[in-house]
């Protein structure tokens, strides 16, 4: 004799096993759900947690209270090397080493030095030539035996030498004079225009001869 069986409706287990189904999606759509939100909160506070590293413009002062970034400030302008101050040119002497003709217009005994006119000198047929040139008229100038031309008024001052040697003219046979009576002598022949022209040797700057000359025919 077979043992009773409970009645089961029909269509039961199959109904069981698709409740199952749907109970297994819904918590699978649940899960992805919350690894949706859980991946989206952590990345919000990811971003909201994160250090901003502010940067002040160029040329602004940072704000109060804030540190400047050391790494992108701008770096403060290299100051350019200084030159060398250039060395004092050294004055150029008022005329150069030799012999120059010149008018002196003033001996300064008290500075020891003198002031000068250079000017050109020609003689005998280019005495006469260069009067003529000149604008003297070559009646007057055919009997020339100097002419002395000065075309440049620049003046000159000159020191003297300590060793000066002063020859002036018409003192053939006279005693030996002292250095103040020759240059007194000299400043008085000199005031004579047009008289006597000197011949200057210069030496380092310094005059170191005086020879006085006729600047007219000789008598």
């Amino acid at each position: 004799m077979s043992a009773p069986t409970l009645d089961t409706p029909p269509g039961s287990q199959t109904g069981t096993s698709a409740g199952q189904r749907r109970h297994r999606k819904q918590l699978v759509l649940v899960a992805s759900a919350l690894m949706v939100v859980a991946i989206a909160v952590g990345t919000s506070l990811a971003v909201a947690t994160r250090p901003v590293n502010h940067q002040t413009p160029a040329g602004q002062p940072a704000a109060a209270g804030q540190q400047p970034d050391q790494g992108s400030a701008a770096q403060p302008p290299a100051k350019p090397e200084s030159s060398p101050a250039p060395a004092a040119a050294t004055a150029a002497p008022a005329l150069e080493n030799g012999d120059h003709d010149a008018y002196i217009t003033k001996v300064d005994q008290a500075g020891n030095r003198i002031v000068v006119d250079v000017v050109q000198v020609f003689h005998d047929d280019k005495a006469v030539q260069a009067a003529v040139a000149d604008g003297k008229a070559p009646s007057d100038a055919k009997y020339l035996t100097t002419w002395v031309r000065n075309e440049n008024p620049r003046l000159r001052t000159l020191p003297l030498a300590g060793n000066l040697v002063v020859q002036l003219r018409g003192t053939c046979g006279e005693p030996a004079k002292d250095r103040d009576a020759l240059l007194t002598k000299l400043a008085a022949n000199a005031r004579l225009d047009g008289t006597y022209y000197y011949t200057l040797t210069v030496a380092d700057g310094k005059v170191r001869r005086i020879q006085e000359q006729l600047a007219v025919n000789a008598c």
